[in-house]
């Protein structure tokens, strides 16, 4: 039976593995149609619980700006959905029926210039948003064969987070580059990616599909590392060569920084001499502007030109005098226009400058969040399992001490009474017998003693007590509580008749607290002056921090 992703999408073939997982094709189930779809299984890098949580964040959000950037472009894939399955992480993508642009084989000027314009149109939208794509290559571009358009699939960003880890510091870090060796600009191998970078991958790209070689095939300037491709096209035209140069340069600065300034520079026509003995003044011409919805598969270029019939009218000093005028005119609108349209360029650029700023600083909150959230997890379960182990070791001690405390009581009504003839044996012993605690030692006073713990906050200092009191034989009544308002460090006891008990519980406290390197006043109270009353091996110990 064929693999199921989700239980829905069935797995037909595998287009392609790489070091952040596997592409297949499959289909959807669960349409009635059971369309074809892509699907892109990712797997993260560290399988750390915190970095496993984090990428798993920032795989939801990117999986967010694919849905946006599908819906709103044609000629991006549309995300059907994202899935996160025992620690795998899944992409369901629109399947685009075509071939890439390293399939197709070598393509001539005309299409390399519908193809680039249409691209460029998708990049200017991509890049609105405040993404960058990070690996354009010919594999990643699909001549979709419904229409003949370009399609930009792949988009790197969420390869990107799968290797997302988080530093000491609270900070995160991507642990991988994303990109293809070779359409990769230089400063995207340094870990800095830019939208020009995605201009020099889409160029590199052209170029192979000009010549059908790969970047490395080519010789490159040992000076400057610039490629040198000009001399696999010497019939290329001017103003493609030149836009192609200008956007392959190794240096950042030198290279277009924007989609729209490279597509105005690939639609900039080229400059022509007027003879005026040919201009008919009574011709309007009609200027249309490119259409980029075009089958780039279908291109031909017509060009038109003057017929021979249509000649020279007639000219006078007031002809001449009126066209001069028109082309003052001319000359100042097209200024104009052109000083508006930098204007509202450069205010566009800062507009997207600044939703990518806000974008960053949103998704550095997002993870440092996600960091201190994480952080305090872990700090609550030390806490808690510290705890437990405190409570585990008293209990365990307690129960040794129940244990001992049974087998001498059962070895004292085992063992038959002494009797002597002797008088001051026998006034020795009713001596003993009347005195309500023995005076052997204190470890025989603690072993019957039964003892409450009361403390404030140093939960850590009250556990570590009742161990050494309980590894000294004494009955801790019941678990340590916690109480507010304890203003010093005393014994306190409800019959008079426990104060042996109570300074043989004070020298241990005393002796815990030296072992420790802190001298502690413990002062003692007797509650019976306050009408209390309570057992004679019975007393309460409040510690105060």
């Amino acid at each position: 039976m064929a693999e199921k992703i989700n239980g829905r999408y069935e797995i037909l073939e595998t287009l392609g593995r790489g070091g952040f997982g596997e592409t297949f094709l499959a289909k959807d189930t669960q349409m009635p149609s059971e369309k074809f779809v892509v699907i892109k299984k990712l797997q993260p890098l560290d399988n750390n619980s915190i970095n496993l949580e984090l990428v798993q964040k920032l795989f939801a959000k990117e999986a967010q700006v694919l849905e946006q950037l599908g819906q709103n472009c044609s000629q991006i894939p549309t995300l059907y959905a994202y899935i996160v399955e025992d620690e795998q992480f899944y992409l369901i993508q629109e399947h685009i029926e075509g071939e890439s642009l390293a399939e197709i084989g070598v393509i001539n000027f005309a299409r390399c210039e519908a193809i680039l314009s249409s691209l460029l149109n998708t990049l200017k939208y991509v890049h609105g948003q405040n993404i960058i794509h990070r690996d354009i290559k010919p594999e990643n571009i699909i001549i979709r064969k419904s229409d003949g358009l370009p399609v930009l699939i792949d988009f790197g960003a969420v390869k990107e987070t799968m290797g997302m880890q988080s530093r000491s510091n609270g900070s995160t870090v991507s642990s991988v580059i994303v990109g293809t060796r070779g359409f990769m600009a230089p400063e995207q191998g340094a870990g800095r990616t830019l939208f020009s970078s995605d201009l020099y991958a889409l160029g590199l790209s052209m170029i192979y599909g000009l010549t059908g070689k790969y970047p490395i095939e080519f010789s490159n300037n040992p000076l400057t590392g610039e490629l040198d491709w000009h001399s696999a096209l010497p019939n290329i035209p001017n103003n493609l060569k030149g836009v192609l140069q200008k956007a392959v340069k190794m240096e950042v600065g030198q290279r277009y920084h924007t989609a729209q300034e490279m597509y105005l520079a690939l639609h900039q026509s080229q400059p022509h001499t007027i003879n005026q003995d040919t201009i008919s003044y009574d011709r309007t011409v009609a200027v249309f502007p490119v259409r980029e919805n075009l089958n780039v598969e279908n291109i031909a270029h017509t060009v038109s030109s003057p017929n021979d019939s249509q000649g020279y009218v007639s000219r006078n000093d007031n002809n001449q005098d009126n066209n001069n005028i028109i082309v003052i005119l001319l000359a100042g609108i097209l200024v104009t226009l052109g000083i508006s349209g930098s204007f509202f360029m450069t205010q566009q650029l800062r507009a997207n400058q600044a939703n990518l700023d806000r974008i960053e600083r949103e998704k550095a909150e997002t993870e440092q969040k996600l960091i201190e959230e994480q952080k305090k997890r872990e700090e609550e379960e030390l806490r808690r399992a510290e705890s437990e182990r405190l409570r585990l070791e008293a209990e365990q001690a307690r129960n040794k001490a129940e244990e001992e405390r049974r087998r001498a009581e059962a070895e004292a009504r085992n063992k038959p009474p002494q009797v002597s003839n002797n008088s001051s044996s026998n006034s020795s012993l009713q001596d003993n017998t009347t005195t309500p605690i023995s005076n052997n030692s204190d470890h025989s006073i603690l072993s019957n003693a039964t003892i409450y713990i009361h403390y404030q906050s140093d939960e850590f200092i009250a556990r570590s007590l009742q161990n050494y009191l309980l590894s000294q034989g004494v009955n801790i009544g019941d678990d340590i509580d916690r109480q507010n308002g304890i203003r010093r460090n005393d014994i306190r006891y409800s019959n008079s008749s426990a104060l042996p008990l109570a300074r043989a519980v004070k020298n241990e406290i005393e002796s815990f607290y030296r072992n420790m390197g802190v001298t502690k006043n413990i002062e003692m109270i007797d509650l019976s002056t306050r009408g209390f009353r309570t057992p004679t091996n019975q007393l309460e110990i409040w510690i105060q921090d």
